[in-house]
């Protein structure tokens, strides 16, 4: 009768490697509007135009004001500070577009009034002056060392300079109207947002290799600013008014408002900053809206799974017959795939007026946005067979989303089990 204990056992190494896997998922991240400011006390009671937003090395955040103010910098701590004044003068910067810096701290900064490509120091100080790669405005800039890299909208054409050398060249690829641009950590990977085929295309600078990495667009959508963190990519939706996360494999909406609900109107750069939040240039609300992230999702291991038969004692036999065998399979329940739907786009809305601008010149502020209703998002739910936790704030118990060995281990139990009730039948049987 010791098959019986076989079939409980055959039942614990299912039970075991249900619990076993090699990992466990954790909820899919998401982007909660924390923080909407719209303007940088004490250095500008209003943004004009925020065109672009980067963030430095230590965390503090760059915002380009395309129609006042200048070149301002919120520090980790709040505080804000001008580096660079709105203006014409030779210390001023004139309807800046675009900003990024470089390992040492040098700014570089694209000017559409100018219009100029300019090299500012940490402290805002003017270093340098070339001529720019077009004469339309910079939406965005890169660099990896000393090689920098330009998107302009409307003019189809990605560009390249070596700092210093005042001449830009085209970089060849599929992109027709190329406007966002950043760079990998390491300057390996180049990551390019095509307005013109709602594409996000990247570019593996060793080899020359292009891959696309899809959008989720519609007739409303006109990818703008993009950002790069750690293999993800977050790409501004300019006519849709949202920004786009593109993390494991799967696009989904970060985020669409401001913490009161307002929807973002005509958004134009976003950056990855502390702890992956998000902070997006929301260019006609006139204001720079940060959102928090949930945490990253993450595969968190598991111990290796055993198969292994516990040993039974062939001396020690029952004393009695189980009264029933264990049919009910774990009360966990698989947990809904997490979905999320983009708001329809915004109505448009007065355009900020551009103190400085040069009419004709490509220096005007970007359109406004369509007013289509806004396509629905994409998403993608866990893999099957993955032990799902559940998100920042909420409760529950990991859940499993598949059917894994436990079916099979079930099936074997019961049958050895039924098996062992026969035999023992047919022995009592045979002794009378």
């Amino acid at each position: 009768m010791a098959v019986v204990p076989a079939a409980i056992a055959v039942i614990a190494v299912g039970l075991g490697s249900l619990l076993t896997q090699e990992g466990a998922v954790a909820a899919t991240e998401t982007w909660t509007p924390a923080v909407a400011e719209s303007s940088a006390p004490p250095v500008a009671s209003t943004f004009g135009a925020p065109n672009d937003v980067h963030h430095e090395s230590d965390g503090s955040l760059l915002v380009a004001d395309f129609s006042a103010n200048g070149l301002l910098r919120r520090a980790v701590d709040g505080t804000w500070s001008r580096v660079a004044p709105f203006g014409t003068g030779a210390g001023d910067v004139w309807n800046p577009s675009a900003v990024t810096t470089t390992t040492d701290g040098r700014i570089l900064v694209a000017e559409a009034g100018r219009p100029a490509f300019t090299v500012l120091g940490a402290d805002g100080t003017v270093l340098s002056r070339t001529a720019p790669p077009a004469r339309r405005a910079v939406s965005e800039l890169a660099v990896d060392g000393s090689t920098v890299y330009a998107a302009v909208p409307g003019g189809g054409t990605l560009f390249t300079t070596e700092l210093g050398s005042g001449t830009w060249a085209a970089v060849p690829g599929p992109w027709t109207d190329p406007s966002g641009v950043a760079l990998s950590a390491d300057g390996g990977m180049l990551t390019v947002s095509d307005a013109g085929s709602d594409e996000v295309w990247q570019l593996d600078r060793a080899s020359g290799a292009v891959t696309s990495l899809g959008f989720p667009g519609d007739a409303q959508t006109r990818p703008r600013g993009v950002a790069v963190d750690d293999g993800d990519v977050f790409v501004v939706d300019n006519g849709r008014g949202a920004v786009w996360a593109l993390t494991g494999g799967s696009w989904t909406e970060a985020f669409s408002s401001a913490p009161d609900g307002s929807p973002l109107v005509n958004p134009t750069a976003v950056s990855v900053g502390p702890g992956r939040s998000l902070v997006v240039a929301d260019y006609n609300r006139q204001r720079v809206v940060t959102a928090v992230s949930s945490g990253r999702a993450v595969v968190v291991p598991s111990p290796a799974p055993t198969t292994a038969l516990p040993t039974v004692d062939p001396t020690v036999q029952p004393t009695g017959e189980p009264t029933s065998a264990p049919t009910s399979e774990p009360t966990v329940q698989p947990t809904a795939a997490p979905t999320s739907i983009p708001t329809s786009a915004p109505g448009p809305e007065a355009t900020p007026s551009v103190t400085a601008a040069v009419p004709g010149a490509g220096t005007e502020p970007p359109g406004r946005p369509a007013t289509d209703a806004a396509g629905a998002g994409t998403g993608a739910g866990p893999a099957d067979g993955a032990l799902v936790a559940p998100a920042a704030g909420q409760q529950g118990d990991l859940a499993w989303t598949g059917a894994g060995p436990f079916v099979p281990a079930l099936l074997t139990a019961t049958a050895l089990a039924g098996s062992g009730v026969l035999l023992g039948g047919l022995t009592r049987r045979r002794r009378r």
